[in-house]
């Protein structure tokens, strides 16, 4: 009798734990599935004289695998992406490994001071950084003033080096916290254990640190390069033709109504980044004891 209550028990708790879970299935529903599932069908789909023609074809998938254009700018936004996400790991790693090993007393405002950047617009940032960079900006002009350069330097902006730049400022944030809150779980005596057995500080790092990490690491590339892929303004703003990537690209079909390409372009984008973020995820469940 007493199990049958228990059994019970755990049946009512379980149940309430799914319905605990319908607002997120909601959630993901309306905001994920549901338009991912539109694009997809509007993939198929044509537009003729700012009409879309109902017809079930692969013409918009031919129209992206037969140019050179459209593939060579995925390829673009693909190495740029990784290039960004390298960078921001480098910068982002040592900045946590800083706060999490030798600021205990200043954490919380070091931290706040990282996150009050997402407290600004994006856009905002971006004109400020044109400013700096600009062929009058606050760069060119100081290194003018005290004779370092006698004209202004020309890759500072409008070119991939610029785009670069400001997308690895951009993510910094997002890689650092993610970096650091896999810091602060780590086991630092066993850093104190690998010093005093004669480890040198790099073989520290790369023995000990590192691999305690690597899923925070993983994680935060993951959190740089999704992002950047559907980066949008930013290249606009600061970069060239060369350096033109694939959210700008689809943005201009949508606006001159070229939606079944425009959303095929968006899905295969969509497949890249989902096959990404499950290798990932593999490789990170693999690295767990």
């Amino acid at each position: 009798m007493t199990a049958g209550r228990a059994d019970i028990g755990v049946h009512a708790r379980e149940q309430t734990s799914l319905w605990g879970l319908f607002p997120m299935v909601v959630v993901q529903l309306a905001l994920f599935v549901v338009p991912i599932a539109i694009m997809f069908v509007y993939s198929f789909w044509t537009t003729q004289n700012y009409q879309v023609i109902r017809e079930w074809t692969l013409a918009n998938y031919l129209v992206f695998f037969e140019s050179w254009t459209y593939p060579s700018v995925l390829f673009r936004t693909l190495w740029m992406s990784a290039v960004i996400t390298i960078a921001t790991l480098c910068f982002a790693y040592p900045f946590a490994y800083w706060i999490a090993r030798y600021t205990q007393r200043w954490q919380k405002i070091l931290l706040g001071a990282v996150v009050l950047s997402f407290w600004t617009s994006g856009l905002l940032r971006a004109y400020a950084w044109m400013a700096l960079l600009g062929h009058g900006g606050i760069i060119n002009k100081g290194l003018m003033q005290i004779g370092v350069i006698d004209e202004p330097l020309t890759f500072l902006l409008y070119n991939p080096f610029p785009v670069i730049l400001v997308m690895t400022y951009f993510s910094l944030p997002f890689a650092a916290i993610t970096i650091f809150a896999s810091l602060e779980k780590m086991d630092w005596a066993l850093v104190d254990a690998a010093a005093d057995l004669g480890a040198n500080p790099v073989r520290t790092f790369w023995f000990v640190t590192l691999p305690q990490t690597i899923p925070g690491v993983i994680s935060a590339a993951i959190l740089t390069f999704v992002p950047l892929m559907g980066m949008f303004f930013v290249p606009l703003l600061v970069g060239n033709p060369s350096s033109a990537m694939i959210a700008p690209l689809i943005a201009n079909l949508m606006q001159a109504f070229q939606l079944g390409l425009g959303a095929a372009m968006s899905f295969i984008v969509a497949v890249v980044v989902m096959i990404i973020i499950v290798v990932a995820w593999r490789y990170i469940r693999l690295e767990r004891p």
